[in-house]
């Protein structure tokens, strides 16, 4: 799955280092790309799950995003860890060390890999936070027909008529019972 054997910083000289740990990162970003790629198509297909849902298609949808997610928390601790490296080799804090600080620093290749994995994964991010929005509106939406319904049957099942001030007879629109009893 992932690159295990990373090269400690002084096995070789700093700059054959620094391409090693670089590489190693490119790995994970590789990986990082396939599973976001994952996790992208699980929200896709929850769309599909809301508009049509079962409880067994929305446990299905549940543990794919799942699983994503622990796959990419994992990935996220392997790149902590070479980014501390990278940042001990460069001489420089980690916080804050961002992707585009370390591109001047890969050789030829290795930079444009980097900067193609850095495009990719700012491409995904963004198609998952779209898919994610129309999720979201999808749910809106159908909590917002649930409570128009309940208000509706509260409406027409809940309190009867009340008094104005003036001893008139108030029904409050759509208060009232469904059915009526003549004695």
């Amino acid at each position: 799955m992932l690159n295990p054997n990373l090269q400690m910083i002084d096995e070789r000289s700093g700059e054959a280092d620094l391409d090693s740990l670089l590489g190693s990162l490119l790995s994970v970003l590789r990986k990082e790309i396939e599973v976001y790629g994952e996790l992208a198509q699980a929200i896709a297909l929850e769309g599909d799950v809301l508009r049509k849902p079962s409880l067994e298609s929305l446990h299905e949808s549940n543990a794919r995003k799942e699983t994503c997610i622990l796959k990419t928390r994992l990935l996220e601790e392997v790149r902590a860890k070479t980014v501390g490296r990278i940042a001990c080799a460069l001489g420089v804090d980690e916080r804050g060390l961002k992707l585009q600080a370390l591109l001047p620093h890969a050789q030829g290749s290795l930079g444009r890999d980097l900067g193609d994995c850095h495009r990719e994964l700012r491409s995904l991010v963004d198609r998952i936070q779209e898919e994610n929005l129309r999720n979201r509106n999808l749910l809106d939406s159908s909590l917002l027909g649930v409570r128009t319904s309940r208000h509706f049957l509260e409406n027409l099942l809940g309190g009867g008529s009340t008094y104005r001030g003036s001893g008139e007879l108030h029904n409050g629109g759509l208060s009232g019972r469904i059915y009526s009893q003549r004695g």
